[in-house]
This record gives structure tokens, C-alpha cells and sequence, in this order.
């Protein structure tokens, strides 16, 4: 494939590697800020024939790149997270520019595979006299708290744990009431991603936890489901379930 990374950050470093490593050509780097960059904005031309984009930029500019790249008819797909309260608008942008887009706030098969985990787990315990609670760790340079990843697991609970109504963030001046699941999130150093969820009951605990070593698999990902997306070659949203099938 012929890929436009957009956003030269750490994650787009890590994607470029992993599309060479696939025998992809990336024909365009598009950020405003990097001297790596072969274009600081998104235009056909800076895009010199990309057949599909892979954005790991940030929240606040997710969206514009979104709406750019869809008018040019290019498929998207989407790492960058913090962006999901304007997901109605980018269905919209899908559906009028006949575009495909694949987003997801995790890129990497062992996280995925850990929602599936997750989700099963919160299913088994519905019932028991269980509480949970998930706690995230990132480095200090990541934009969003809690992380998407956080969230899309959040969501995995609430949606197949009815003791859980809703989501709380870090709230340790008062009681965390019984039915708010609670996200803590920390930033240190350069730590990759730690997430955990954990089950309490009055007897024992469980703890699962995915902790991700390097960015490489969130980088092999990301290319795999840019493969996914253009073989496809539908327009709509997609999202990891579609591209791995779980």
C-alpha cells in the first residue's frame, strides 16, 4: 500500500517502521511541526497518491484531519484518541464523502484480546457481590486522561456488569458510590501503558492487567487494520471488532 502517516510523533515513527517492516511505501508525513515531515498539511498534493491514512496526531486537530482527508476520499484510519464526544459529526463525514474510517483507542492484539477477557470476566461476575475499578498508567507526555484505551474498557464493563451505571474519574476526597465505576489514571516517566482492571469481592480479588512493553505492536496494528480497510474497501465507521473479527 501507498500510506500518509499524519502526526510524526513517537506512535507515527513507530507506524512508519512497521509499514516498511510490511513492505509498504509511505509516501507522505504530514506535520506541522516535525522536521521529518515531508509536509506540514493535508492537501492531494502533499499526499502524493496515498491510498490510505494513518493518523496519530492529537484530539484537538483529529477531527479537521478527519474531515480533510474524507473529502479526498482517502480511508482513515484513526489511533488518535480524546476525540469521541464528536463521533456523531465523523459518521456524518463518513457517510457524505462515501468514505471509510476505522478508529479505535487501541491498536495492539493483546489489548484487544484483554477487552475480550474483560468483557467475559464482567459477564461471569454479574451477580456475585463483586465491585470494580480500573487503574491506568501512561507516560507524562500522553494527552488524554483517562486514556481511550481506559474508556473503551470502561464501556466493556458497564455494558455487561449492570452493578456499574457509569463512569467516575479519580475522586478520592469522598465514598465513590457503589454503582459509578471508577477510572484512576497516573502519568510517569516514559511508561508505554499499564492498564488494570480489578474485581473485588468480600472474599478474594482478581486483577487483570495488560501492560504493553513497547509501541511496536500498537504500530503493527495500526498498519494491519489500514491493510483491513483498504481490502475492504467500504465506506462507514469501523472499529477494531470489525477489523480483528472479536
Amino acid at each position: 500500500m501507498k500510506i500518509a502517516i499524519i502526526g510524526y510523533g513517537k506512535m507515527g515513527k513507530a507506524v512508519e517502521a512497521a509499514a516498511k517492516n510490511s513492505n509498504h511505501e509511505v509516501v507522505a508525513i504530514v506535520d506541522s511541526k516535525s522536521d521529518g515531515a515531508t509536509a506540514a498539511e493535508i492537501s492531494a498534493e502533499n499526499l502524493n497518491g496515498a491510498e490510505v491514512a494513518i493518523d496519530f496526531t492529537h484530539p484537538d486537530s483529529v477531527l479537521g484531519n478527519i474531515r480533510k482527508l474524507a473529502e479526498l476520499k482517502i480511508p482513515i484510519v484513526v489511533g488518535t484518541t480524546g476525540w469521541y464526544d464528536s463521533l456523531p459529526e465523523v459518521e456524518k463525514i463518513a457517510a457524505e464523502n462515501s468514505v471509510g474510517i476505522l478508529y479505535a483507542g487501541n491498536f495492539s492484539i493483546g489489548v484487544n484480546t484483554f477487552y475480550a477477557i474483560v468483557e467475559h470476566a464482567s459477564k461471569l461476575l454479574t451477580g456475585k457481590n463483586f465491585d470494580a475499578a480500573i487503574r491506568e498508567i501512561h507516560h507524562t507526555g500522553k494527552a488524554d486522561a483517562p486514556s481511550g484505551t481506559a474508556r473503551e474498557i470502561a464501556g466493556k464493563i458497564i455494558v455487561n456488569f449492570p452493578e456499574k451505571k457509569e463512569i467516575t474519574l479519580d475522586n478520592t476526597e469522598q465514598p465513590v458510590p457503589s454503582e459509578k465505576l471508577q477510572i484512576s489514571s497516573a502519568r510517569i516517566g516514559k511508561v508505554v501503558g499499564i492498564h488494570e482492571v480489578v474485581f473485588d469481592g468480600a472474599s478474594d480479588s482478581i486483577q487483570l492487567i495488560h501492560s504493553g512493553k513497547n509501541r511496536d505492536g500498537y504500530a503493527a496494528g495500526a498498519v494491519s487494520a489500514a491493510e483491513w480497510l483498504v481490502k475492504k474497501n467500504e465506506t462507514g465507521m469501523f472499529t477494531a471488532k470489525d477489523w480483528l473479527g472479536f
